[in-house]
């Protein structure tokens, strides 16, 4: 797969080099470079093939929301993550409607821009990479990529609860090991298979990843964990911030 190239505008070098971190943990994404003021983007991004930019708003020089429609005009082809503190409504919502793919309000946790990142990737190489037409499906699928990043509820489809896939989900995000169906069933007060389903129907939504557990007789057994981001919290306690 394609390797995305990333530049980071970003004034404050601690987090310039957190940022770089995030982005070559990740899968698919190279670093492209660093820009520490508003007037170096432009010269960077053409002379340096640079899909995405991690961007400050509020980079010195480059003249905040004004400048972000500016750049967006000059380099249509590249986009854009906002990595800010300014949160003033007007900001926000011209970024957004200018075209930035995702807007975190600094601090924010290690694992949103992880998910940012991710979604980035998934849209991406959807849209580059298919060469038949689409199916409304299959654009559908694709442009959800916000409702998965924000972690909005889809609702229980038929059959399921929506109270029993939100208690289950925060008992998996709240425990402090994987936790097998039987376990979760029991402390739920429902059946072993019954949690099964639940805990499959987090698996399909992304919310839940799997792990096995060898043991002495049979089949290994399958432990399910939070894939969300109070668990990333627990591994990682430190904010990125704009300290």
């Amino acid at each position: 797969m394609y390797s995305l190239p990333v530049l980071i505008a970003e004034p404050d070098p601690m987090l310039r080099a957190l940022y770089r971190k995030v982005v070559l943990d990740g899968q698919g994404y190279s670093f492209a470079g660093f820009a520490e003021k508003g007037e170096e983007i432009a010269p960077l991004l053409s002379k340096t093939t640079v899909n995405l930019v991690l961007l400050d708003i509020a980079l010195p020089g480059f003249n905040g929301l004004e400048g972000f429609r500016r750049m967006r005009a000059d380099f249509p082809r590249v986009d854009f993550i906002i990595l800010s503190s300014e949160k003033s409504p007007d900001t926000v919502r011209g970024a957004i409607c200018s075209g930035a793919f995702d807007y975190l309000i600094k601090p924010f946790e290690w694992e949103r821009l992880t998910r940012a990142l991710a979604a980035y990737s998934e849209y991406y190489h959807g849209l580059v990479g298919r060469d038949m037409p689409w199916r409304q499906e299959d654009l559908d699928r694709l442009l959800g990529f916000r409702k998965r990043l924000s972690g909005a509820p889809e609702g229980a489809p038929k059959g399921f609860q929506e109270t029993l896939l939100i208690r289950l989900g925060k008992l998996l995000q709240e425990s402090r090991k994987p936790l097998s169906a039987a376990d979760a069933g029991r402390m739920l007060g429902i059946s072993r298979s019954g949690a099964r389903r639940y805990l499959e129907l987090l698996v399909q939504r992304e919310e839940v990843a799997v792990d096995f557990e060898l043991t002495t007789v049979g089949r290994p057994q399958k432990l399910y964990f939070a894939t969300g981001p109070v668990v990333r919290k627990e591994q990682n306690h430190a904010k990125l911030s704009n300290n």
